[in-house]
């Protein structure tokens, strides 16, 4: 049976198939076997190849019925419709031949159902032009696969009918025989006969009339179009040549066929490391990593780039009050450090004058701008490098 999706086998929903089967088969080549040796003999070898050719017919038609797509819409990816299934509609409404005809949101295949599509719980699959899930052909009933089964109804009928009547002919024709095998064999393939006669019969007949008006099953049960115009239908005679003599609907589901697989070599295929071959180890900073992958990372080429440098510890620099966290890391000049920056203010309460602002030399600037920049050790010796320079230039000015 076809399907949009990959489910799991259930024996059960093939017992119907199976039965119907062994039911037609069976039945017919008894009859083939035992009865007709002696219509083709006696009456005329034209019930037989009457017999045989619609034989094969039933079985062709109730061949394509089970096996052919009904017309499954694939479902819509998650990525395609990305409209939340809460917040869509759950209806959207179209115009057809001047009839509203409502769409109905499916949430299992993510999109609005075209109109005269349905959801079939059974297969879980949207068809197109629903009819109804048929359990003896195991096989949804849709715009595809209706003609065939519309044409096994009608076939099945009318071979039953002629096993019947000749089963009865064989009958009537050896009074005298009942008890023999063939006589007995006949009267069990009529009884066979007559038990599916007058279902399949109703079933062809109800078709027939679901035919002639344009409507399917689905429609008819739920009743849809019951008080109003249907806008499918285009009279009895276009109807019926819709069926029979339409050409057959496109397949929305390709065939999934073998995809070549591309070997790829070294050194784009990873090297296989088997279970016995890793060993974890547990790095400093508490991240596990195999063996293989610390072997891998060490024989690394030369020419590949370095890894970056790690990002400074900034819980050193107490001296940098009031700044971010990340102020070293910016592309600007270090700021100047707080006992540089600040000098010891002046008491401004005791009225006296303010203080002199003293210019001071580009030879002094030169000589306090490291000062400004260097910390620790490195400054003090700067500073009596610069105290060193000045006494020597003082001295050298007194001559």
């Amino acid at each position: 049976m076809p399907a949009g999706t990959v489910k799991s086998f259930k024996p059960s929903k093939y017992i119907p198939v199976a039965a119907a089967t062994v039911f037609l088969v069976g039945s017919t080549t008894l009859f083939f076997t035992f009865t007709c040796p002696w219509l083709n003999t006696e009456v005329s070898p034209a019930l037989t190849a009457y017999n045989a050719i619609m034989f094969l017919f039933v079985l062709a038609n109730f061949s394509m019925a089970t096996f052919m797509d009904p017309g499954i819409f694939p479902r819509a990816e998650e990525d395609e419709d990305k409209e939340d299934d809460f917040r869509a509609p759950l209806y959207k409404t179209v115009e057809v031949r001047g009839v509203q005809v409502r769409m109905k949101w499916c949430s299992t295949c993510r999109f609005y159902r075209p109109p005269r599509c349905s959801h079939c719980s059974v297969c879980d699959n949207c068809v197109e032009e629903f009819d109804h899930h048929c359990p003896w052909v195991n096989n949804c009933i849709g715009r595809r696969n209706y003609r065939y089964f519309f044409l096994f109804l009608v076939s099945l009928t009318l071979h039953i009918m002629s096993v019947f009547i000749c089963g009865l002919f064989y009958t009537l024709g050896h009074p005298d025989q009942l008890r023999d095998i063939p006589a007995a064999v006949t009267i069990s393939v009529m009884c066979v006969a007559g038990l599916f006669f007058f279902p399949v019969a109703g079933l062809t007949g109800f078709h027939i009339v679901l035919v002639s008006r344009g409507r399917t099953t689905n429609e008819q049960v739920t009743g849809k179009f019951r008080g109003g115009v249907n806008p499918f239908s285009n009279g009895c005679c276009q109807n019926v040549s819709h069926v029979l003599c339409s050409s057959s609907p496109p397949r929305y589901i390709k065939r999934s066929h073998n995809q070549s697989v591309l070997s790829i070599s070294p050194p784009f295929l990873r090297p296989e490391v088997s279970e016995n071959q890793i060993g974890l180890k547990i790095l400093d900073n508490g991240i596990q990593k195999s063996r293989s992958s610390l072997e891998l990372t060490e024989s690394q080429s030369a020419d590949a780039e370095p890894p970056p440098p790690p990002k400074p510890d900034l819980s050193r620099y107490t001296g940098l009050r009031g700044q971010p966290d990340n102020s070293l890391l910016t592309t600007e000049s270090p700021p100047t450090p707080t006992m540089y920056r600040f000098r010891p203010g002046f008491s401004s309460g005791s009225g006296g004058p303010a203080p002199s602002t003293k210019v001071r030399s580009p030879l002094d600037v030169f000589l306090m701008f490291p000062i400004c920049t260097l910390e620790g050790t490195l400054g003090l010796w700067w500073v009596i490098f610069c105290c060193a320079v000045k006494g020597s230039l003082s001295f050298l000015k007194s001559f």
